[in-house]
């Protein structure tokens, strides 16, 4: 379904494009393969809906057909000028680039929540603790720009985290003083699957602190004297207590005491509790206390107005834009592994992903997927509008287009091209799976 409204989507811009030069399109269709339903409109246009779902195609008049009148003929695609097919080719690359614009803008006007970019204490071997990143700082902006939240942070870094190269951090430490450091990325090589690249850099959220929200009336946590309100610091052999930490502890402990050291109105207590035994779903023993913690991150809002919206939003997509096709000439150069290049079933896992991440995820995926099409397609690879443009260019400067021998062996090589990546993306996608 993500696919299929995303080429569709570029579909469309073939589509105006070509009507507006008065090309006659002879079928748009939504999928491949056997055609399920059709309809023909008033301009002839022959709209299909096809059995399998994994995009879609354009199919404007090739030449003209034998004995059609001038008027006809003149409708064929070939009979148009070069720059008229050249616009309609880049149509569809234009229409994907609109699309994700579009996406990024009602996100931006609608607001997104994001955790405030409060940074965790670094590992001392981090480039981020050898920038002087500590514990509490606020991340304020990255080499100039404004950051209001977590994900801000993610996209702005993504091309230095990945590149690795060198970023420079405005920081609010938690006595409120402003400082800039330089932090030095290293080169991310092999495969991107898997990697937290912001965790690599040493660069986290600063986890929640373990604040006691609530205590069941005759628990383990009662009996040992833990109160509403407060915060715990040690347990057992954590010395820096997470919440997830700190629940995986008293889980694998039923039985057995635990000391704790607790933080209520400024003073350090110490304490000392016995997990309960019971039993989990699959009927395992683990201890429980009783216990429940408020340990959510600080979140913000973003929300900008209608032209600051688009604005950002053009400026995302082209960003985005950019890098991609930095990523492809990394990986044709041999700096980036190919193992990174994904087919529909990962297009697939990924979108179920960020579906269960929520809606604006995967609206943000979307967006992120229509912006990856109208790159790939302009790639100059005979057989992607990218080829044909640029048959259409060699045609305007030399006043003459390409023999059609040379089309159809360039086409071929084209074809063959695609074939053998469209089988690399798959074998890629198997390998993820297995």
């Amino acid at each position: 379904i993500t696919i299929s409204v995303v080429v569709v989507f570029h579909e469309l811009g073939h589509y105006f494009a070509a009507r507006y030069y008065n090309v006659r399109v002879e079928r748009f269709s939504l999928g491949f393969g056997k055609v399920l339903l059709r309809k023909t409109d008033k301009h002839g246009t022959e709209w299909v809906v096809s059995a399998l779902p994994l995009g879609g195609y354009v199919k404007p008049l090739a030449e003209p057909e034998a004995g059609a009148s001038a008027h006809e003929a003149g409708r064929a695609i070939n009979q148009k000028t070069a720059w008229q097919r050249f616009v309609i080719f880049a149509a569809g690359p234009g229409f994907s680039f609109l699309l994700a614009i579009i996406i990024y803008s009602a996100m931006k006007m609608a607001g997104t929540s994001e955790p405030a970019p409060f940074l965790e204490q670094p590992a001392q071997t981090t480039p981020a603790y050898m920038a002087g990143v500590r514990a509490g700082d606020k991340l304020l902006a990255i080499d100039g720009v404004e950051i209001q939240g977590w994900g801000e942070a993610r996209r702005v870094l993504l091309e230095s985290l990945t590149t690795g190269s060198e970023s420079r951090l405005t920081l609010q430490d938690t006595s409120k003083r402003i400082r800039e450091v330089n932090i030095y990325f290293s080169r991310v090589s092999g495969s991107l699957e898997g990697v937290d690249l912001m965790g690599r850099a040493g660069l986290m959220l600063q986890a929640p602190e373990p604040r006691v929200m609530n205590v069941i009336a005759g628990s383990a946590g009662e009996q040992a004297g833990i109160r509403e309100g407060d915060i715990v610091l040690e347990a057992g052999s954590l010395e820096k207590v997470t919440i997830p930490e700190f629940i995986k502890l008293v889980q694998s402990s039923p039985g057995v005491e635990l000391p704790l050291l607790v933080s209520r109105d400024s003073t350090e207590i110490m304490l000392y509790i016995t997990p309960r035994q019971e039993l989990d779903a699959q009927n395992n023993t683990i201890g429980k206390i009783g216990v429940a913690f408020s340990g959510a991150y600080p979140f913000v809002t973003i929300r900008y107005g209608f032209f600051e919206s688009i604005y950002l939003a053009t400026v995302q997509t082209f960003d985005t834009a950019w890098f991609s096709l930095k990523m492809l000439g990394k990986m044709v150069t041999g700096q980036l592994s190919w193992q990174n290049i994904s087919g529909p079933i990962a297009i697939a896992d990924y979108a179920g992903q960020s579906a269960e991440l929520g809606i604006e995820r995967f609206i943000e995926f979307i967006a992120l997927i229509t912006v990856s099409i109208g790159v790939l397609n302009l790639i100059p690879i005979p057989g992607l509008d990218g080829g044909q443009m640029l048959f259409c260019l060699i045609e305007m400067v030399r006043k003459k287009a390409l023999s059609e021998q040379v089309q159809e062996k360039s086409l071929m090589i084209g074809y063959s091209i695609l074939l053998f990546l469209m089988i690399f993306a798959f074998i890629n996608d198997i390998s993820r799976v297995l």
